[in-house]
């Protein structure tokens, strides 16, 4: 029998609720890299019939768009690989302009700011401040505080984030963000 539900960061959804608020998107994504709406479509029913069976445990909703998107992105590798005369070879689907980078890091993009309306009016102020590139002397001269106060201010922001999200969350933005 299969469980009807998935648990990510230790909530339960419905499947039919994550099957209707993700497969748009995976959809979409799989028609970039597979041409014809009807393979993608099947490319994905599939990725979300593996999922139904398999009864994921997410940490996050990051590992689990994570999971979905690498999830997808195989499984069209897999169809161009049986499809390879059609789709020419399986080098330039690699080549492809890097699209899981890009979707993730929107997505990322979009969690960040969700965790950001969550802090504190000030601490919010300060790491919106510090996404625009402004260092801590600038933070603070804006602001109108000390620069320890900046200081202080983002470790709490990064405590927070790294409490609710992970670590992984923090490493990933500040991965983004040193680069």
């Amino acid at each position: 029998m299969f469980r009807q539900h998935i648990y990510i960061s230790d909530k339960k959804y419905s499947f039919k609720d994550i099957f209707r608020e993700f497969y748009s998107s995976q959809l979409f994504f799989a028609m970039k890299l597979v041409t014809g709406k009807h393979d993608a479509e099947d490319i994905v029913q599939d990725v979300f019939l593996n999922i139904w069976r398999s009864k994921p445990v997410f940490k996050n909703e990051i590992a689990f768009k994570s999971y979905l998107y690498l999830s997808t992105r195989n499984k069209c590798l897999d169809f161009i690989k049986r499809k390879k005369p059609q789709y020419g070879s399986v080098d330039s689907f690699t080549e492809l302009p890097n699209e899981l980078d890009y979707l993730m890091k929107e997505e990322l993009f979009r969690l960040l700011d969700k965790a950001i309306e969550k802090l504190p009016p000030q601490t919010k102020e300060v790491i919106q401040l510090t996404l625009k590139g402004l260092s801590v002397k600038e933070i603070a001269d804006n602001l109108k505080v000390s620069v320890n106060t900046v200081k202080t201010l983002k470790t709490r922001a990064y405590r927070f984030f790294r409490e609710v999200y992970g670590d992984s969350f923090v490493l990933i933005i500040l991965t983004f963000f040193s680069s």
